[in-house]
């Protein structure tokens, strides 16, 4: 199925079943990412399409997810700030693990940052 026709389909489907389809855009790459950019500032779709997002980032377009999750910041709706922030942090984690630095769990937002300890 081509990427239009799967971005109808995700668009058409019920919220229930719409997160089926995020592996099959998401395989498309940076084409996904501008494909699901529009859905980001629509209420029923935002989450979704962060969910696409996160998951061409984890898939090597980091960079790009980066950008767009970022800028997205004050077009996302409230309630979906939060996916915005798991998935920016997802992203940080993978690109960390992949240059082969530590990979530490980010703090819940809005809390404060652990001390970090120093080896002996």
């Amino acid at each position: 199925m081509n990427l239009s026709a799967l971005l109808h389909e995700a668009e058409t489907a019920s919220p229930m079943d719409r997160i089926e389809w995020r592996d099959r855009i998401a395989a498309h790459g940076a084409k996904a990412i501008t494909g699901v950019q529009p859905w980001l500032a629509d209420p029923l779709l935002a989450a979704f399409a962060i969910r696409v997002i996160e998951r061409v980032g984890a898939n090597g377009e980091t960079a790009l997810a980066t950008q767009v999750l970022r800028s997205a910041r004050r077009k996302v709706p409230a309630r979906d700030r939060g996916d915005l922030d798991w998935a920016l942090q997802r992203i940080r984690a993978r690109d960390r693990a992949s240059v082969g630095g530590p990979v530490e769990p980010a703090p819940p937002v809005g809390a404060p940052a652990a001390p970090r300890r120093h080896p002996r």
